[in-house]
């Protein structure tokens, strides 16, 4: 049995415990069904509305007014003009929606007779599979969401002759705006448009039999007597395809093709060619190591009883991997809130692009786990979003550049929304170049930071080289702006948000300036730019200490409305940036800690990506044992059967939601507890948990241009390999005292001991491999 599977004894009698297939564009959830197989589809391109200018001309005009309310103390008259006058006309955006179901139907199959039955789902092939026996006949489903055919493929089968009977049909509800047809005797056609004005669509469901006999019987198509059968699922959109409908049949008959052993090797080859670069593995203590062998939601409920189960830790991990790839792959969109897995018109939130965390921590992982190319959707959704941010940028604030705010949509919206406590904060975009630059430090190509990252930060600089102000002591104040979704008390306790200069509106500033101006440096341009970021970054307001020993959230000491708040926005500068850390800064490591067990002790971090994230802070302070803790905390409180991470209800969301934020920044937040390659050294095994006596991790990739496998036991280092993609020098730290050999086993460096650990430095050469072994 594999330890990177999901498995159950019993059919899904819920989303929330159906399986996940995608290849990017196209996904399904396998319900598992035995007479009436459910499996919800989704194309990450049907989204409703059009690209529209939601310009306010009054924006511009209340600015400076705004401002000095705010500067003067007059917040509440601030927030009033802000609601009234600074937002988006219409003040929202567009919404994802669900495609379809895609309904099974089997004749002389009931899940009353069914025995032996098992449904799982395999990371390392991408297959999720269902298998039961009635009778004396064994049936067997093989679903897949294959990127080289463009196509989700289900394959069924049995091990009797003419044993299958069951039709195919399409079912969606709740809009008029769609049609279900057969369109021949082995093809169901679903067309329609979501909402209005949306995107158009059209999506095929063929059936290929083996044996027996196919035709259609209204909206459906009725397979008899059949050996086995091959089923492809397309769809095509207006958003990619003028002739949308051509090009939905083009991609099925190409897959129809290819018989299903050629489009399995592919899929597998494929999907395997990402996944396989990059494992964690933690060794079991005995007492755990049967625990593979029970059902996922068995474990599950273990562990929320409150047992521990590390491998599910590990496997949870490996899920997060896959959900990325699964939901992000080149020339796609990017995930959306909740991947691409959606199963109705109305998600929470409208499953947009969240970016004012939800959005970047999915790609928190793309680098350092290895899955690189997952990144680029999100950089061309950048490239996008330039024309609108520019737009509002000069209308609304007399800026150069490009701006965009807490959300944006498939139509690359960058204009502000919904209210003042979380609409009105303009660092969107610039926290979205950053990714631009994580990139490029973990595989430093220096023509994808001239031609592609640099223009784009450069831009969200010259944002904020006009937007901010200096004020009276002659620093710089970025606003009206807020911390993300977090409030403070006013005179009468009243809940305030709009501000000058939060926290990590000047820490996401001065990381954008300080990487541009090193890539000017790098590129040898722009030499006056980056002078002129190099003034001003010296008048940005410091990460200041409260009175109560924590890093402030606020320019000035305020009371938080929600000292429990999920968003830990004044820490952004521990993680995922660097300007904070043990070794370089300790005195705001310590005060990053007081937060951190403030934010906690107030009733935060408790559910999906705040405890997501909590974990990362924690690796990030070297505490590994307390990471570990809440990512136990996260999987009791915040996962579903199928290890989906859970959103409480909040705001205008009344329910709990899959949000995969959580399921992907876990994984993140899981890879810093044994390896970190900030602040221009490798950090092996930083944050390991106690517990984690022994394991093992291959492929996870550090700054620099480096890849590594590492070993340890009895959690000591026990052997490691680093590969160098670039020839860079690299600098290594550990607990443990080490040497370096290259491939001849000539000793190059050893380790001496500094504060922080154990160090060395050494030159590399481009493709080569070394080791590093305890000293």
């Amino acid at each position: 049995m594999s330890d990177l599977e999901l498995w159950y004894d019993k059919p899904a009698t819920k989303w929330l415990a159906a399986l996940p297939v995608g290849n990017g564009r196209l996904g399904g959830m396998v319900f598992g069904r035995v007479r009436k197989e459910w499996i919800q589809l989704n194309e990450d391109s049907l989204w409703t509305g059009r690209a529209r200018s939601r310009i306010n001309p009054l924006a511009r005009e209340n600015l400076d007014g705004v401002r000095r309310m705010i500067m003067d103390g007059d917040v509440r008259e601030a927030q009033f003009v802000t609601e009234n006058t600074m937002f988006g006309m219409p003040c929202d955006l567009t919404t994802y929606e669900t495609l379809s179901n895609l309904v099974l139907l089997f004749s002389g199959q009931y899940d009353e007779e069914a025995v032996d039955y098992r449904r799982e789902l395999d990371l390392e092939t991408g297959i999720a599979t269902v298998s039961y026996k009635i009778g004396d006949v064994a049936y067997r489903r093989e679903i897949l969401s294959s990127e080289p055919a463009g196509a989700i493929v289900i394959r069924l089968t049995a091990d009797k002759p003419g044993a299958l009977t069951f039709s195919t049909a399409f079912w969606r509800r709740y809009q008029n705006n769609y049609t279900f047809r057969a369109t021949s005797d082995d093809t169901v056609t679903l067309s329609g448009r979501c909402g209005v004005h949306g995107v158009k669509y059209e999506a095929l469901v063929k059936s290929i039999a083996e044996g027996g006999t196919t035709k259609a019987s209204g909206d459906h198509v009725v397979v008899t007597g059949a050996d086995a059968a091959t089923i492809i699922v397309t769809c095509a959109t207006d958003f990619r395809h003028a002739d949308y409908a051509a090009e939905a049949l083009r991609v099925a008959n190409a897959a129809a093709a290819q018989s299903y052993e050629e489009l399995r090797a592919a899929h597998i080859a494929d999907h395997q060619r990402l996944f396989n670069r990059m494992r964690l593995d933690i060794k079991a203590p005995a007492d755990q190591a049967h625990l593979p062998s029970l059902p996922t939601d068995e474990r599950l409920a273990r562990v929320k009883a409150g047992a521990d189960d590390e491998q599910l830790v590990a496997l949870t991990f490996a899920y997060g991997r896959y959900m990325l790839q699964g939901a992000s792959r080149p020339g796609t969109l990017p995930t959306n809130l909740q991947g691409i897995w959606n199963d109705t018109i109305a998600p929470a939130w409208d499953s947009k692009y969240t970016i004012n965390i939800n959005e970047q921590m999915h790609y928190w992982s793309a680098e350092t786990t290895n899955l690189a190319e997952t990144h680029l959707p999100l950089f061309d959704l950048i490239e996008r979003m330039l024309e609108s941010g520019r737009e509002v940028a000069r209308e609304h604030y007399g800026c150069r550049g490009w701006v965009a705010h807490h959300n944006t949509d498939i139509w690359a919206d960058c204009g502000p929304l919904d209210n003042a406590f979380c609409g009105l904060w303009p660092l969107g975009g610039a926290w979205l170049t950053l990714h631009l630059w994580e990139h490029y430090t973990f595989a430093p190509d220096i023509a994808f930071l001239r031609d592609k990252a640099y223009p784009i930060m450069k831009e969200a600089a010259e944002f904020l080289v006009d937007f901010a102000i200096e004020g009276p002591d002659g620093k710089l104040l970025i606003g009206p702006s807020i911390s993300p979704e977090n409030a403070w008390k006013g005179k009468s306790g009243e809940r305030l948000a709009l501000c000058m200069s939060s926290t990590m509106d000047v820490q996401i500033t001065r990381a954008l300036f300080d990487h541009c101006i090193e890539a000017a440096e790098l590129l040898g341009i722009d030499s006056d730019f980056a002078a002129t970021l190099d003034t001003l970054r010296k008048k940005l307001p410091p990460t200041r200490v409260d009175h109560s020993g924590r890093i402030a959230e606020w320019l000035d000491d305020v009371e938080e409305y929600e000292p429990g708040h999920r968003h830990n926005s004044h820490l952004f500068a521990l993680y995922p940036d660097d300007q904070i850390t043990p070794q370089s800064t300790p005195d705001l490591a310590a005060a990053a800690r007081k937060s951190l067990e403030f934010r906690i002790a107030s009733g935060g971090a408790g559910f999906c990506w705040s405890c997501a994230w909590i974990v990362g802070l924690w690796a990030r302070l070297g505490d590994g044992d307390k990471a570990r803790w809440h990512a136990y905390d996260f999987l009791r409180r915040s996962t579903e059967d199928n290890l989906f991470s859970m959103h409480p209800p909040q705001g205008s969301n009344l329910i709990y939601v899959f949000q995969a934020d959580g399921n992907l920044g876990l994984t993140a937040a899981l890879a810093e507890a044994v390896l970190q390659s900030h602040g221009g050294q490798i950090h092996l095994l930083p944050a390991l948990p106690e517990a984690w006596d022994t394991g093992s991790f291959s492929g996870m990739r550090a700054r620099g241009g480096f890849e590594l496998s590492l070993a340890w036991t009895k959690g000591r280092l026990s052997e490691a390999a680093l590969r160098s993609e670039y020839g860079r020098r690299c600098t290594l730290l550990s607990a443990t005292p080490f040497t370096v050999t290259d491939a001849s086993g000539q000793r190059l460096a050893a380790s001496t001991s500094t504060s922080a650990g154990y160090s060395t430095s050494f030159d590399t050469t481009t493709g080569a491999t070394y080791q590093i072994v305890p000293a």
